[in-house]
């Protein structure tokens, strides 16, 4: 039995999406991690219903850099049309997510696991010859994190999360 069994792993096609999103930073340790994403999405949620937007899918946390000096990331909401007024926040925006080709990975269990499951996917990238070290994340940025279930009335135990890479 392969340690990858229990990994779930899929290729799957994903479409583009208009969203709203919100860009944020931290330092790389894990517990800097989840107090900034949870900021930014407090503040996304309070703008999607300070304006009459309607969610279109999953909130993503979409990564765009990540290292020893830190991580850049962007918290966003799919929603199904622009706003009709201007969003009142200087450090919000409605722009596209990329979609593309992509391995979706599933994560289930409370979020504080997910870096378990980085850890394995990374030992699967190196294991198919995709990813020679920790460096070669970079490859597979922006990569997101898209959460299927609400954390707020969800036991953490059934919480779902799907990793997304885009294929390089």
């Amino acid at each position: 039995m392969s340690e990858f069994d229990r990994l779930e792993f899929t290729e799957i096609e994903v479409a583009a999406a208009l969203a709203l999103q919100i860009p944020g930073q931290c330092g790389s340790d894990p517990s800097e991690i989840a107090p900034a994403i949870e900021a930014a999405f407090t503040k996304l949620e309070r703008l999607l219903h300070s304006h009459p937007l309607t969610s279109a899918g999953p909130p993503r946390s979409v990564y765009t850099t990540y290292g020893p000096e830190g991580m850049q990331f962007i918290v966003a909401m799919p929603i199904d049309k622009p706003p009709a007024a201007a969003i009142e926040d200087e450090d919000a925006f409605v722009d596209t997510l990329v979609g593309g080709k992509t391995l979706r990975f599933t994560h289930r269990g409370p979020y504080a696991g997910l870096m378990e499951t980085y850890g394995l996917i990374t030992r699967f990238l190196q294991a198919k010859g995709w990813m020679k070290n920790e460096a070669d994340w970079a490859r597979y940025m922006p990569m997101w994190e898209e959460y299927l279930n609400d954390p707020h009335s969800t036991p953490e135990a059934e919480l779902l999360t799907h990793i997304y890479l885009p294929v390089p």
